[in-house]
């Protein structure tokens, strides 16, 4: 397989994931066979991981919340960064989760989910072994999410509307 030209399809599916097998190709200089072909190796590569659809939520009248939560550990002897991010990763409130440098180890991106929920979790998170302590901010708004920029409500004078 052509790295180069996996690389190129890697970059059409992350902005736009609905492009047909055979515009794919037609932007690539591929037949249809070989495109079909590339993203199976990627897939069992497990380098394309999934497709999914970027809503935005903000537009909707879906009153969910999204958490980041960073996360801070105090690890014992023979336990890992991996192992702490398994038992975290189970949980079905994660959306992503990134282990980082800085001021704490693990950032915790979480699904949309009621104000109760994102609480209760954060409750789980702080409970478990080596867990030292959790920051939690709410997603107030959302301008842009992974290369997509979403367009917000504005009352015509370039000012965002806080309530309708």
């Amino acid at each position: 397989m052509n790295k180069e030209k996996a690389h190129e399809l890697l970059r059409l599916l992350e902005r736009d994931a609905s492009l047909s097998n055979q515009t794919l190709a037609d932007m690539l200089s591929l037949s249809k066979d070989e495109v079909v072909e590339m993203k199976t190796v990627l897939k069992d590569a497990n380098i394309l991981s999934g497709i999914q659809a970027m809503v935005n939520w903000d537009a909707t009248d879906n009153e969910y919340a999204s958490a980041m939560i960073e996360i801070t550990v105090n690890l014992h002897k023979g336990v890992s960064y991996q192992q702490v991010a398994d038992v975290i990763s189970q949980y079905d409130e994660v959306e992503a989760l990134y282990l980082m440098s800085g001021a704490y180890d693990y950032l915790v991106l979480t699904k949309r989910l009621p104000m109760h929920r994102i609480s209760g979790f954060v409750n789980k998170l702080a409970t478990l072994d080596h867990v030292q302590g959790t920051a939690t901010h709410i997603v107030m708004q959302r301008y842009k999410d992974h290369g997509t920029q979403f367009k917000t409500k504005t009352d015509g004078r370039n000012r965002l509307v806080i309530s309708q």
